[in-house]
């Protein structure tokens, strides 16, 4: 994994997805083009396990925050659907599926459009919206059926199904969504037993997850997924601290950028024998393609040049150390900002600009893995001032790559448009990247 984190970065290039054909209802017509573009620009939420690393990730589409449309009107909704699925198609959202889940929310009357009968149903939810539809019929029930038996799955929002009209859909779910920002254990044990009296068996998704100390609440609950602000969650700590290992971490990386000989920093790893056994694992792993061993610090660190040391320094700074909860999840997260922030800056900026960018990504959420405020965090090791203004103050010429690389994750519309055009980046380009950039992160972040 290291390896390829390290050695791999220029490469990974976006593929080119053929975009499938746009099926929009005549009636629809006249909000076609609006709506498409008001919603284009793609948002995702991770969903952590029961074993807190990322199991799944929630799609939407962001809306302009001056779109006065009516989002349930049907016609509306038909085309935000078709819009949030052919964005999905376009990123080739098959290629995320094998590892982890997809929530797609959809309108139960959206079941029928085309772009449904060819997706690929294994690890795809369909996460229901029903607040719009007037009843349950049986040509509902059929077609839920008719896509279950192909191997799709269904989410519902608990409080939308706990009419007994809507028992039947909450039958054929596989999930249920259900908010617990209001901490009220009463309550929500409550709702938990009614919709296992009505339909046992369900996996339900809290959702609104504030707090390390509600996750762990609604663990005990037994939910099976976890959504909210607690994944990247900067909790004030009394006296946080830095344990052994990323010290020492800091202070090799801190020695590299400063141009340490090779004999200065075997010395330091010869100090730290669990790093030094990681390194000389990492040199001798058959992605180096080595064919002799190498059994000695100074010869490993020849090989990996100074370059490829101070990523893998980095990659390590998340993973040294005593774990912390919630490690894995923002590591994952915070590869997916280095990438989509060095993706996004393509062949407009030179290759150490790029990296550095990539840098920057990673450390924007190295205060929450360590616990500390990010000035102090950021006093401990020596980076370029474009780094930490980018960080620190947004500012600076990383800044809008990492602006728009964070804002895949919040609902913040109104710079999206505003920073595509400042890089020089189609809507298109930055869904395309951020899919490429899930994809990275994931399969670097399962092998950690």
């Amino acid at each position: 994994m290291l390896n390829r984190l390290v050695g791999m970065l220029s490469g990974n290039k976006v593929t080119a997805v053929a975009q499938p054909p746009r099926v929009v209802p005549a009636a629809a017509e006249p909000v076609a083009r609006p709506v498409a573009k008001a919603g284009s620009v793609m948002r995702r939420e991770a969903m952590l396990g029961r074993d807190q690393k990322v199991a799944a990730y929630t799609f939407m589409l962001r809306r302009a925050l001056d779109d006065q449309r009516d989002s349930n009107l049907p016609d509306v909704q038909r085309l935000y659907d078709e819009t949030l699925l052919g964005n999905l198609q376009r990123m080739d959202i098959a290629r995320l599926l094998g590892q982890r889940l997809a929530f797609v929310p959809i309108a139960p009357a959206s079941l029928g459009l085309p772009l449904i009968d060819g997706w690929p149903a294994a690890g795809t939810v369909l996460l229901l919206n029903i607040v719009a539809q007037p009843s349950v019929d049986d040509t509902l029930l059929a077609r839920l059926a008719e896509l279950k038996s192909r191997g799709f799955s269904f989410a519902v929002h608990a409080d939308e199904v706990a009419r007994p009209e809507w028992h039947a859909l909450l039958q054929l779910a596989d999930y249920v969504l259900m908010d617990v920002n209001s901490e009220d254990i009463p309550a929500i044990t409550a709702q938990i037993a009614a919709v296992s009296k009505v339909a046992a068996g369900k996996r339900f998704v809290a959702t609104g997850v504030q707090t390390l100390e509600a996750f762990h609440m609604c663990h005990k609950l037994q939910f099976a997924l976890f959504m909210g602000p607690f994944i990247t969650r900067r909790e004030t700590l009394d006296n946080p601290t830095m344990g052994p290992s990323r010290a020492k971490v800091l202070d090799l990386m801190n020695r590299v950028r400063t141009g340490a000989e090779q004999p200065e920093l075997a010395a330091q790893f010869r100090h730290d024998p669990v790093l030094s056994v990681r390194l000389l694992r990492y040199v001798n792993s058959p992605g180096m393609g080595l064919t002799n061993k190498i059994g000695g610090i100074e010869q490993a660190l020849m090989v990996m040049g100074q370059d490829k040391l101070y990523r893998w320094l980095t990659l390590i700074l998340f993973t040294g150390g005593k774990a912390q909860e919630l490690d894995q999840a923002v590591l994952e997260n915070a590869l997916v900002r280095g990438r989509m922030a060095e993706q996004l800056a393509g062949r407009a900026l030179f290759a150490k600009a790029r990296d550095e960018i990539f840098v920057a990504g990673l450390f924007s959420l190295l205060d929450v893995v360590m616990g500390m405020p990010m000035e102090q965090v950021l006093k401990q090791i020596s980076l370029p001032a474009e780094i930490t203004e980018a960080i620190v103050s947004q500012r600076g010429p990383y800044a809008p790559y990492l602006a728009l690389a964070i804002a895949c994750e919040q609902d913040d519309q109104s710079s999206i448009e505003a920073l595509a055009k400042q890089i020089g980046r189609e809507v298109d380009d930055i869904n395309a990247v951020h899919m490429d950039a899930l994809l990275w992160a994931q399969q670097l972040s399962d092998d950690v």
